[in-house]
């Protein structure tokens, strides 16, 4: 007896399916490609009971034509790939096939559409049975309905969510949609309700749009980045450094306006901001990469979420210099602008409101209390201000701001540290504070500029790149040699690390990482591999000094032409005496 026999084709088609609809807002995902692919300048989006009763699409692109109607929920019918080839010049959302055809596999779909304008017809599919095509529909457009989606496939029911998850769900695709096409508009309804309205804007306008919908941002703290190179361009609505958040849940990646998860990519975007954000924290960064269809894969995975990019190194690189670059923060400077009230650690009796000198009764001696006046509904605002005209006047030279001459010798009084985080010293009548790790990180990396002698490393360390890397190294393998770094080609995209200086050794791991990742010119990989060996050579926050090493390592500091870290970080803050005496209002 024969144990192999061929599926039904329904069976076939439903396990075709589970690859590509596994809830509501897979549907969603996929009508709405369909959509944007018909050039639709409006689309809605309409749920009812999160999707399990109806799902409903509509826009107003191109629309369908009659004839092809009964090929729509065929297996690998499509009207974006003809040849082989295509599949490697994709520019479409939609490519494989397989979305109508699956979503009529477990549910009734309806698709009514007009054709330019022409007379509208219909067709129904009921769980893979094919109904006529019929006439009626839109005046222009497309409508799709999805109605009782696995209705006949119960178990699969029990996996989704309750209806308002699942509703939720289908929304925030719409919204991955709408931030990839920011000059067409989008609605969501669920249950018959307004959930989501999103107009025409900007590429800016939209990720603040998107954003209000949960935390409303100002738009002076989002700033956009660009960079172009030969065959892919980078464009991005990122935070400033003053705006973070303690999780990556806001760096989105998409390429050629597909949201992808990519984690080199959001790893590349928090190398680009550096030590700029406090550990443990990460940007706002929207990040939108038009790269050439030649060189991107997205023929991986049937919901699309994968992508492999040929030149990913190179991309990877582009997006952490355009960060570094274009997001500079400003040299740090205390100064104050206004007179402070003063602080309120006692409660204020009448007296407050009619005297110029406020006089304070004690409430409590065992602790301070919160002052019980209203609060001023625009502190946060002129907050703002205040820090735009700190940001402004920060922004001036290191020699406008009278940072020691390094030709002379460095005359200062070490007064000890604060925090076990930074060094306190006074010069004449400035006060100065030092971020210690910072510090030593740059002195560190002016050292390690010698270029020891290599030393061989007892076991290789073996490691695959990508073909871009691959091409790279074997035309400027020189570029490693002229640090001490010696690596060998074993095979085609497979490399070893067989030789650093002695700086580099225990962090031989983070120079294969680096290596894997770049194909910059040979300055560029020379930075960012001292900064590595900096890094983790130096002092650390939380790390006692003590007096020798401190003033030693501050008359280095005071002797450098300006104080920045290898990431670009400015690392001193200085205080003169009389900002500190109107501070404290004498």
């Amino acid at each position: 007896m024969r144990r192999i026999q061929r599926l039904d084709p329904l069976v076939a088609q439903r396990i075709a399916a589970g690859e590509v609809i596994e809830r509501p807002a897979s549907v969603v995902r996929e009508l709405v490609d369909n959509a944007l692919d018909a050039g639709s300048s409006e689309i809605t989006v309409s749920l009812e009971e999160g999707g399990l009763q109806t799902i409903k699409v509509i826009d107003n692109g191109s629309g369908i034509a009659s004839d092809d109607l009964p090929l729509l929920c065929e297996s690998h019918a499509t009207s974006k790939v003809r040849e082989l080839d295509d599949l490697y010049h994709i520019t479409s959302m939609g490519f494989r096939g397989e979305a109508l055809y699956s979503i009529a596999a477990v549910s009734a779909i309806t698709i009514q559409s007009s054709y330019q304008g022409e007379r509208a017809y219909q067709i129904t599919v009921d769980n893979g049975v094919r109904g006529q095509v019929q006439s009626g529909g839109p005046a222009s457009g497309t409508i799709v309905t999805v109605e009782h989606l696995f209705g006949e496939l119960p178990a699969r029911r029990q996996f989704l969510k309750r209806p308002a998850t699942e509703a939720n769900a289908a929304r925030l695709v719409v919204i991955q949609k709408a931030l990839a096409y920011p000059e067409r508009s989008f609605r969501f309804y669920q249950d018959g309700k307004l959930r989501l309205d999103l107009a025409p804007t900007t590429a800016k306008g939209r990720v603040l749009d998107v954003l209000a919908l949960t935390q409303p941002v100002a738009d002076s703290e989002m700033v956009e980045l660009s960079s172009q190179s030969d065959r892919f361009t980078l464009y991005a609505v990122a935070s400033k450094a003053s705006l973070f958040r303690s999780d990556r849940s806001h760096i989105k990646i998409y390429v050629n306006s597909r949201p992808v998860d990519e984690y080199a990519l959001v790893q590349a975007v928090t190398y680009g901001y550096g030590d700029q954000l406090p550990g443990g924290s990460f940007p706002y960064c929207y990040l939108f990469i038009t790269i050439d269809a030649t060189l991107v894969d997205f023929n991986i995975h049937p919901t699309k979420r994968e992508v492999k990019i040929r030149n990913h190194a190179e991309v990877h690189h582009q997006v952490v210099q355009m960060i570094k670059e274009q997001l500079k923060r400003s040299i740090v400077r205390l100064t104050p602008h206004i007179q402070q009230e003063p602080i309120r650690f006692f409660e204020p009796n009448e007296s407050t409101v009619s005297s110029p000198r406020p006089s304070y009764t004690p409430k409590s001696s065992a602790r301070p209390t919160k002052p019980s006046g209203p609060i001023d509904p625009q502190w946060f605002e002129k907050a703002r201000e205040i820090l735009g005209e700190n940001k402004s006047q920060s922004s001036r030279s290191w020699d406008e701001m009278v940072w020691p001459d390094g030709k002379e010798e460095a005359d200062f009084t070490y007064l000890g540290q604060a925090f076990n985080l930074f060094l306190i010293a006074q010069k004449g009548d400035d006060l100065y504070l030092v971020d210690q790790h910072a510090a030593h990180e740059r002195l560190i990396f002016d050292q390690v500029r010698s270029k020891g002698l290599s030393q061989n490393l007892l076991a290789p360390l073996s490691f695959e790149v990508d073909r871009d890397v691959d091409e790279y190294l074997k035309a400027h393998i020189d570029v490693y040699l002229n640090l001490g770094i010696k690596v060998e080609r074993r095979e085609e995209m497979l490399w070893e690390l067989v030789a650093v200086p002695a700086l580099y050794k225990r962090i031989e791991d983070e120079v294969v990482a680096f290596i894997r990742e770049n194909t910059a010119d040979s300055r560029e990989v020379e930075k960012g591999l001292w900064a590595i060996v900096a890094c983790h050579s130096a002092i650390r926050q939380g790390d006692p000094v003590d007096r020798h090493l401190a003033e030693d390592l501050l008359t280095k500091v005071f002797a450098l032409e300006e104080p920045v870290c290898p990431h670009g970080r400015t690392f001193v803050v200085r205080l003169t005496k009389d900002e500190l005496i109107t501070a404290v209002g004498r």
